[in-house]
Order: C-alpha cells, then sequence, then structure tokens
C-alpha cells in the first residue's frame, strides 16, 4: 500500500497529499492542497485501481485541475 500511496503522490510534485485510514467499504481518503493555499481538495481513491496507472494519472489530473496546479 504504501508503494502505491507514494505512485500516487509523485504525480503531483507541488501537491502535499495526506492519506487517512481506510474507509470500511476500503476507500483511501486523500487531502490534498498546496502549502502556498488554503484550498484543499479531500479524495477518496479505490485502493483496489491504485495499481491501475491510468487510474492514477485520472485522479492526479482531477487534483491538478481543482487546485489550479500545472
Amino acid at each position: 500500500m504504501l508503494a502505491l500511496t507514494h505512485a500516487f503522490a509523485a504525480q503531483l510534485p507541488n501537491v502535499d497529499c495526506l492519506f487517512g485510514p481506510l474507509t470500511p467499504d476500503g476507500g483511501l481518503p486523500v487531502q490534498c492542497g498546496r502549502a502556498s493555499s488554503d484550498r484543499r481538495l479531500i479524495l477518496i481513491l479505490d485502493i483496489a485501481r491504485l495499481r491501475d496507472s491510468a487510474y492514477c494519472a485520472a485522479q492526479a489530473q482531477q487534483v491538478r485541475h481543482s487546485l489550479g496546479v500545472r
């Protein structure tokens, strides 16, 4: 699991990611934000799909778009 969270966070070099405990249904909450901004985004990642690089890339793109990060 640690390798998967590092792989996700590596796609967001200018964003801080704070991972929470698994939800009862197996989701992985992650709070994303930039240190220079008060804006935060909370996603619930599907841990079963974290091994899929396309899923990770799409979720990372959503974070970048929502936070205005290039």
